[in-house]
Order: structure tokens, then sequence, then C-alpha cells
């Protein structure tokens, strides 16, 4: 079976901060990714990964906006952390993925 892979920016909306541009499958296992790269494998597995809404951005679980950078116009490969407002302007949001203790 062939996975697909698409570009993601994954935003933390608190600091609006660009955090990764990530290849993945879809907008969770970026999220995963990202956690696992930053935070290690153990706490990626202590942990659910789900879409939420707008009222996820106020819980206390760690939420991430994911935008779908392909087709966006942007320089996947030349954006940085800074980037955060070029990349909201501009892409499409994907989805907001919420990171929650099992």
């Amino acid at each position: 079976m062939v996975h697909k892979l698409a570009t993601f920016g994954v935003i933390d909306p608190g600091a609006n901060v660009l955090l990764e541009v990530i290849r993945a499958e879809n907008p969770i296992a970026a999220v995963q990714r990202l956690e696992e790269k930053m935070r290690g494998p153990e706490y990626v597995a202590a942990r659910t990964y789900a879409q939420g809404g707008e009222e996820s951005l106020d819980g206390t679980d760690p939420a991430y906006l994911v935008y779908a950078l392909d087709d966006s116009g942007l320089d996947a490969e030349g954006l940085t952390g800074e980037d955060a407002g070029r990349v909201r302007a501009q892409a499409a949001l994907a989805a907001i993925v919420v990171s929650s203790v099992k």
C-alpha cells in the first residue's frame, strides 16, 4: 500500500511560531512526528491524537494548527519559525490537532 505524503506546516498557536515543516500522510501524523522529534517516542506512545475545533485552542492539552503547504505558493524548504504569519495567510488550514494523555 502506497501512502501519499503531503507537506504540512505545524504552528504553535500560542506563540504563533512555525514549529516544523513536515512531510506526512495526514495532519495527525505530522503532529506525531513533530512531538516524537521534540519529546521522544515514549512521550508519543503515551498520547492520543485527534482533530479538534476552535475550542481546542483554549483547552489544557497541547493543540497545533496544521496547514497544508502543497499548492500554497510558499517555498516550504525556505520557511522558518518566524514565517507563521505568512503560512496562516497563504496556506489552507488542514486541521487543528490536539495531543492528549491516554
